[in-house]
């Protein structure tokens, strides 16, 4: 018998093994020198990793947030975004198109004209959601 079987469940409470995963980021929160701004996630393009930092790419706007690359991608809805590199996550309505490159790396075009690289180590990730089959 374990402990947990011996300790009484209070009323309309279940004990669980895990906890429910958090509700995805609906937006980021941006402390600046006299401002705090909330940019919605959904105008993200993509993230890119700065040290301990991730500079939030928006539109035609830059931001620098203070956390790691690795917890916010924990945070986010792996449905709109894709981890393509191990310093970058790719919103994935802004992918325009996808270039083949040399030893099964990818050239990953944005609406914008901006051009990322899909790494080897993150394909098979970028595959099943992009479905590059």
């Amino acid at each position: 018998m374990d402990v947990t079987s011996r300790i009484p469940t209070p009323p309309g409470l279940a004990w669980t093994d895990t906890a429910p995963p958090p509700r995805p980021l609906e937006r980021l929160v941006i402390k600046e020198i006299g401002r705090v701004l909330f940019v919605p996630v959904s105008e993200v393009d993509w993230l890119e990793a700065e040290d301990d930092y991730v500079q939030v790419h928006a539109g035609r706007s830059t931001y620098l947030l203070r956390q790691s690359l690795r917890v916010l991608e924990s945070r986010l809805d792996p449905h709109h975004f894709v981890r393509i590199h191990r310093s970058t996550i790719v919103n994935v309505q802004r992918i325009h198109e996808m270039r083949p490159l040399f030893h099964g790396e990818y050239q990953v075009l944005l609406r914008d004209g901006t051009g990322l690289k899909l790494s080897r180590g993150y394909r098979d990730r970028a595959r099943h959601l992009l479905d590059m089959a």
